[in-house]
């Protein structure tokens, strides 16, 4: 939800109104000062930190509690208690008042609730605008580590509690969260027979369609920049592969020889996309530059071979193929040299997805049953199955900070994209309108 001319508004609801919150009618101080306090986590696995998030100090108004408070709480929450750096204190258990604690007993009542850090927010007006001010304690010194101050200034609330929450993780791991990230993905919730392509925050907000082929247009993939779609769609006979700059509106057919071309996958510099083109009814892998320059054929053999994947480093190609009975994932050299098998258990592996590190892959592995994602380190070998539960789990995308997974489950008749942690934690349904289905995360973070 946009707030834009919400927040203009507020901002005189807020310079009129009386303060609420734990503390009653203070002055809004500035955030104190951070220390150099930082702490680095780097290893996955590593044991989250508590963290306490109340909602954040704002003016007594029900239209400032509705329109800013509850929302940004809700949105921030949402994202640090997702993310696999930290375990949120039970709110229930937050002392009354004590913001920020001034001395070591209202320090340690938040650490009886659990907490090692409490993150302290207050809502604001400045002139015409909302000011959003953030300070992480430390509850064990009693220090900041962050102080930040960040105004709206049109943005929606929801957008800048994405952005505290990325300064957050960020403050622990160096890195920002995909709390500014978005998902391309394919829906029939137009009515018919069509599919369109869409786009949503990582979070399932803010969905809205970008394709308007009236045909089926499915398979995206995203570019490493951020700036390009490509994508399969039945509009012409063959079906062909389409892109587009998100930034300009045209939509370009790239050139092709080849029929029932599917499964289009940026090369990291944009310039190229490997995809599945039919020859003479058997589908082969091939790489062609955007404007069609350049074609060639990676796979000659007898067996189906599709769903290419670059690799991040853009020198290796992953696919699936049935080329030694069931259908497994391979690697092979850009130049369609040096082909071999990576997935050795189950009876059928597919739709193979690179982590942004190239470490891991993601799949849809299927042994016995239902279809479900699992995951491969590419070092040591070792397979783990993240899903769980009936319906078909498919299409893995990685967010751009590897902490999720994005994918389509299928149960009965409906089609849902839903996400995770890469152990399976933080499961999260993101759309319901219609039936949805190959999402792909975007690669950039912010």
């Amino acid at each position: 939800m946009r707030l834009a001319p919400v927040v203009t508004s507020l901002a005189l609801v807020l310079s009129l109104a009386p303060l609420t919150g734990q503390q009653p009618a203070p002055p809004v101080a500035p955030p104190a000062q951070p220390t150099d306090i930082s702490l680095v986590l780097s290893q996955e696995g590593a044991r989250r930190i508590a963290l306490a998030v109340p909602p954040a100090t704002a003016p007594v108004s029900d239209i400032v509690q509705r329109e800013l408070v509850e929302p940004f709480h809700k949105t921030l929450a949402g994202d640090l208690g997702i993310s696999p750096w930290f375990v949120l204190a039970d709110p229930a258990l937050h002392p009354k008042g004590l913001r920020p604690p001034a001395t070591r007993e209202e320090g340690d009542a938040w650490i009886a609730s659990g907490a090692q850090f409490l993150l302290d927010t207050q809502i604001r007006s400045e002139g015409t605008n909302v000011v959003v001010s953030a300070q992480l304690l430390d509850l064990r010194t009693l220090r900041p580590i962050l102080g930040k101050s960040y105004s709206a200034g049109g943005a929606s609330i929801r957008r800048v509690a994405h952005v505290v929450a990325n300064d957050v993780v960020r403050q622990f791991t160096g890195k920002p969260g995909p709390f500014l990230t978005r998902i391309v993905f394919s829906s029939d919730r137009d009515g018919g027979r069509n599919k369109e392509l869409y786009v949503m925050d990582y979070d399932g907000e803010n969905q809205r369609r970008i394709t308007f082929h009236r045909s089926l247009s499915i398979a995206p993939d995203w570019s490493y920049d951020g700036d390009k779609v490509v994508y399969q769609s039945f509009v012409s006979t063959p079906p062909g592969l389409y892109w587009f700059s998100l930034a300009a509106a045209p939509r370009n057919k790239i050139p092709l020889t080849t029929e029932l071309n599917s499964a289009p996958s940026f090369s990291p510099d944009g310039k190229s996309v490997a995809y599945a083109g039919s020859v003479k009814g058997n589908p082969e892998i091939f790489v062609v530059g955007l404007n069609g320059s350049n074609p060639r054929r990676l796979t000659d053999s007898s067996a189906i071979d599709s769903s290419p994947r670059f690799s991040p480093n853009g020198r290796e190609i992953a696919f699936t193929s049935n080329r030694q009975g069931t259908p497994q994932i391979y690697l092979m050299d850009l130049e369609g040299s040096n082909v071999r098998k990576l997935t050795l258990t189950g009876n059928w592996s597919d739709e193979p997805a690179f982590s942004p590190d190239g470490g891991r892959l993601a799949y849809a592995c299927r042994n016995d049953g239902d279809f479900q994602i699992c995951i491969l380190d590419l070092t040591t070998g070792r397979t783990v199955q993240i899903s769980s539960g009936p319906g078909a789990h498919e299409n893995p995308s990685w967010s751009p900070d590897g902490s999720r997974i994005a994918w389509e489950l299928q149960r009965g008749r409906s089609t849902q994209i839903v996400s995770a942690g890469i152990d399976g934690s933080g499961f999260k349904v993101l759309t319901a309108a219609g039936n949805n289905g190959y999402p792909v995360w975007q690669r950039t973070t912010e």
